[in-house]
């Protein structure tokens, strides 16, 4: 497929080469794609910038740039001359907040292409923080679990994930003053938070973590 150079944004749904559901696996499925995610994180970049970056064949870069593109997974910033070349910049799908009163005003079609969204942009960065050696040393905070919760549970536990949330982000706040006055070159620290039906109804005899013995 041919792209346009009036193509600014993401790829329409219904041009997409993958399902939403599909994409989302794909994004990470090659070490190229999920240094290209994690990079487009921090800015707008070309094929050329990105190759030069993870020091790799831009030919190559390229064409998993393109399959990014066409599934959906990221999007065209811009377009800039090069010589008598015309560059593509791209940029990450930048990551929603939903909010109860925005979600019931969505489609479920709407809904699980926005998750697959987030989704894809915390898996991401998380394989390339594993595979970058991050997750293996100090400090990190690696914890899931899968409580089977009444409806009143539910509630509260979604309650404690959006009031964490709001106090992760005070935290920032803090930090990003206290930057600016020290001169500090601090640290990007990749946070996520959440809570959702697990997407099988069974779950595994005894719980997913047991007893003590299983910790490291």
């Amino acid at each position: 497929m041919v792209q346009s150079y009036t193509e600014v944004g993401r790829k329409p749904l219904k041009e997409r080469t993958k399902r939403p559901d599909e994409a989302v696996p794909s994004s990470i499925r090659h070490w190229i794609k999920v240094e290209t995610m994690a990079i487009l994180h921090e800015g707008e970049f070309s094929a050329g910038e990105v190759a030069l970056l993870i020091g790799e064949d831009v030919k190559n870069v390229r064409n998993h740039i393109r399959e990014l593109f066409e599934a959906g997974s990221i999007e065209v910033a811009s377009y800039k001359h090069a010589g008598n070349h015309i560059k593509t910049i791209y940029r990450a799908i930048q990551l929603p907040v939903i909010e109860d009163d925005v979600a019931r005003e969505m489609t479920v079609e709407e809904r699980h292409d926005v998750s697959g969204v987030i989704v894809q942009g915390f898996l991401a960065e998380t394989i390339c923080a594993y595979r970058n050696g991050k997750l293996d040393i100090d400090p990190v905070c690696l914890m899931w679990d899968a409580p089977h919760l009444d409806s009143l549970g539910e509630q509260e536990m979604r309650a404690l994930l959006i009031n964490t949330w709001k106090q992760a982000q005070d935290i920032r706040g803090k930090s990003i003053n206290r930057l600016a006055n020290s001169g500090e070159p601090g640290t990007t620290m990749v946070v996520g938070l959440m809570g959702f039906e697990r997407g099988r109804a069974g779950r595994p005899m005894g719980g997913y973590f047991q007893t003590a013995e299983n910790d490291w």
